[in-house]
C-alpha cells in the first residue's frame, strides 16, 4: 500500500487482503491475489484518475520516489496528464485542468 499511500490515498477498510483506499472523493479497493489468480500482472490494464492538480501529484510522486513515466504534459482535449507505474506494473494515468496561469 506504501506506492498509494505516498500519493495520499488512505486505508479505510482492510481485511483478508483487501483495502479500500481514499483519496478525497475517490475511493477504490486493491487486494491480494489469492490462489491461482494472475500470477503476472495484466499489463493491459491502465487506471485512469482524475485530480485537481496534476503538476502537485507529480511534484508529490518525485519527492516520494515513485515511478513516473511522463511528467505533466497537455492533452488535446484541453486536460493535462501525468503517467506513473505502480507497483504491480499498471499504467496510472492522472488527468486534471490546466494549471492557472502563470503557475506553471
Amino acid at each position: 500500500m506504501g506506492f498509494y499511500s505516498a500519493l495520499g490515498f488512505t486505508a479505510e477498510i482492510t481485511y483478508s487482503g483487501f483495502t479500500s483506499l481514499r483519496c478525497g472523493p475517490v475511493l477504490f479497493g486493491v487486494r491480494k491475489p489469492q490462489g491461482s489468480e494472475y500470477h503476472v500482472p495484466p499489463w493491459d490494464l491502465a487506471w485512469q484518475i482524475e485530480v485537481v492538480d496534476v503538476h502537485a501529484v507529480h511534484d508529490l510522486a518525485l519527492r516520494r520516489g515513485l515511478a513516473v513515466l511522463k511528467g505533466p504534459q497537455p492533452h488535446p482535449a484541453g486536460f493535462w496528464t501525468v503517467q506513473l507505474r505502480t507497483p504491480n506494473g499498471y499504467l496510472l494515468t492522472l488527468e486534471g485542468p490546466p494549471p492557472a496561469p502563470g503557475r506553471r
